[in-house]
């Protein structure tokens, strides 16, 4: 595992490049940002920037024992904690106190990785903190998570905090390239993942892409239907919960196009280009005003879904935006 295996992110390594270089590592890290990001994948190249016997320009050679035992999850002085039914709770954090207080067994380094550390119970953030406070020497704890407003205040203070970014969509693209997934989907996942590598590789193979085109005509043919086929189509849209929200990312890609066109970009900034022309036609029918309320339908959705998840209300006020064909 190294730095060049992580995805974007650049000043994060540079930052945990230069504290390894000058010997100066904080005992403790969080690395909080969006899911997807890279944050764990950071962790382990950061490890193996630690341990790596032949660092080669400012990064891990991935060829030394130690980098290699980390790339494959085998690394003894390496932990790893992560939640069961949805918490991290005290016995499996106790358990792995221990350990710490023992010397590396490969060395210079030992590590404790929390994943998803916001899901530990207050007993195991009390349990880590004590150990945060009087920390073993060359025990580098990192905490991963995407809220770290849910973890108390005391265990915050004591971790030196990296936030993590959004990654840029033509570097999503690359690394779906890098995996073998190229062409149209690609492109329109590569918008659609929020910046979040790992989120634009498991939509990939989503059954939900399969339905992107045509879901994306019928919704773009709307500017010219009649209110009956509005309301026909906003009852049709997700048999569940998590239909609904995969078919509303989509919706989010087109409104984000329709107003890239109203405004005059060009196609290459279009997030579904093989859409192109009919995004173009629609963007025209609406106009400016009307693709802008439908946008911001979506983001008022966006922003009440984790509370108000009400879908149809925000398709209902997509639609209402659009002119009406009453013939």
């Amino acid at each position: 595992m190294r730095f060049a295996d992580v995805v974007g992110n650049s000043h994060v390594k540079e930052i945990l490049r230069r504290t390894a270089d000058r010997g100066r590592v904080p005992h403790a890290w969080m690395f909080s940002g969006p899911d997807g990001v890279g944050k764990r994948t950071m962790a382990l190249a950061f490890l193996s920037y630690l341990v790596c016997r032949e660092r080669r320009d400012g990064d891990a050679c991935g060829e030394c024992r130690p980098c290699r035992q980390v790339a494959d999850g085998v690394f003894a002085d390496l932990q790893t904690l992560a939640p069961e039914k949805g918490y991290i709770k005290l016995d499996p954090l106790r358990d792995s106190m221990p350990r710490l207080y023992y010397p590396p067994l490969t060395g210079p380094w030992k590590c404790l990785l929390v994943d998803d550390a916001h899901t530990m119970t207050p007993e195991a953030a009390n349990a880590a903190l004590k150990t945060l406070e009087e920390p073993p020497s060359m025990v580098m704890f990192v905490l991963v998570t995407p809220s770290p407003d849910l973890l108390p205040r005391t265990v915050v203070s004591r971790c030196f905090q990296v936030p993590f970014g959004p990654v840029p969509p033509d570097d999503v693209l690359s690394f779906l390239a890098s995996r073998g997934r190229t062409g149209p989907e690609a492109v329109a996942v590569a918008a659609m993942s929020r910046g979040s590598p790992g989120r634009a590789l498991q939509f990939l193979d989503n059954p939900i892409l399969k339905e992107r085109h045509e879901f994306m005509s019928a919704f773009l043919d709307l500017a010219s239907s009649d209110v009956d086929q509005h309301l026909k189509f906003a009852d049709g849209v997700g048999s569940s919960k998590e239909e609904t929200a995969d078919l509303m990312l989509l919706v989010e890609s087109l409104s984000r196009d329709v107003l890239r066109a109203s405004s005059g970009m060009p196609d290459d900034t279009l997030s579904n280009r093989d859409l192109a022309a009919q995004i173009r036609t629609f963007a025209d029918t609406v106009g400016a005003d009307r693709a802008a309320e439908m946008a911001a339908a979506w983001l008022d959705w966006d922003a009440t879904r984790r509370f108000v998840p009400n879908v149809r209300a925000a398709m209902d006020r997509m639609l209402m935006a659009m002119p009406r064909n009453r013939n």
